[in-house]
């Protein structure tokens, strides 16, 4: 069984998936507000090698 754990990674660490099938860039600002106003709700989640398997969105708001 997977386990999942939540830590603080350095931006640099993290890269996009480049074969993201989602293009929803008109949701960026959006998101960027709810962060501003909220903060982050949801952990943008990478595998081992640091690529984004659930987050693109979040990632580009950030």
């Amino acid at each position: 069984m997977s386990v999942l754990k939540v830590v603080q990674r350095p931006i640099d660490e993290i890269k996009p998936y480049e074969k993201n099938p989602r293009l929803n860039d008109q949701a960026v600002e959006a998101v960027a507000a709810s962060i501003r106003q909220f903060g982050f709700r949801q952990p943008i989640v990478v595998d081992e090698a640091g690529v984004i398997v659930c987050g693109h969105t979040r990632y580009k708001a950030a």
